[in-house]
């Protein structure tokens, strides 16, 4: 009897464990492209603030993605930071990619960042040992979108002054292609840094 007894204790403190862990597995963005994003983990997915935002996929940083307007449904799959200037030690970098045909684009998780070192496209001086990147890819299933990735560069990067350029891999149609996106970083005075309003969704948008 006392076996029994043990056995199923312990098979609910199990279950009151694995629970627990699910519960606390859900993690919260927040803050906005001009300001370092902090990571919330709470209990209860139902009591997130409302000003909070999340990854609709969180191990690509994928942020958010929306159908194209008629107007955008035009043109090749192209992509571009949300500033062309930026200023030193940025901590996010919100980078949008449009895709305005009917073929659904994939990718992975890897991204990449690059300084111009006055001969050639580099790799900035590093504050992590280094990166290493799940070989994964994830699928959509179609077209016409626009995609808002935030890329945490200054958890990376160091960043000073200088010339840089994103680079990130997609697949269409069987085909792989490598876009980029070029910005620039200045002297925090230099730069105007506007200040950033929430839309009607939730989302951080510049003035």
């Amino acid at each position: 009897m006392k076996s029994k007894a043990i056995i199923l204790i312990t098979a609910l403190c199990t279950s009151i464990v694995g629970c627990t862990n699910k519960q606390k597995q859900q993690n919260t963005i927040i803050g906005g492209a001009d300001s370092p994003t902090g990571i919330a983990i709470t209990e209860d997915s139902s009591k997130q603030d409302r000003d909070t935002m999340t990854y609709e996929i969180p191990q690509c940083q994928l942020w958010y993605t929306e159908e194209l307007s008629e107007a955008d449904k035009d043109g090749e799959i192209r992509m571009w930071t949300e500033r062309k200037e930026y200023w030193e030690d940025v901590q996010v970098i919100n980078v949008f990619v449009s895709n305005p045909t009917d073929i659904p684009i994939n990718f992975g998780r890897r991204w990449n960042n690059y300084i111009w070192n006055g001969k050639e496209w580099a790799c900035p001086e590093l504050k992590v040992s280094y990166i290493a990147w799940e070989d994964d890819l994830f699928v959509q299933h179609r077209g016409m979108l626009l995609y808002c990735f935030r890329f945490p560069v200054g958890e990376y990067y160091h960043l000073p002054k200088g010339k840089y350029r994103l680079t990130k891999t997609f697949h269409a149609n069987n085909k792989e292609m490598t876009l980029t996106a070029d910005f620039n970083i200045y002297d925090a005075d230099i730069v105007p840094v506007k200040s950033f309003e929430k839309n009607g969704s939730g989302r951080v948008e510049s003035k």
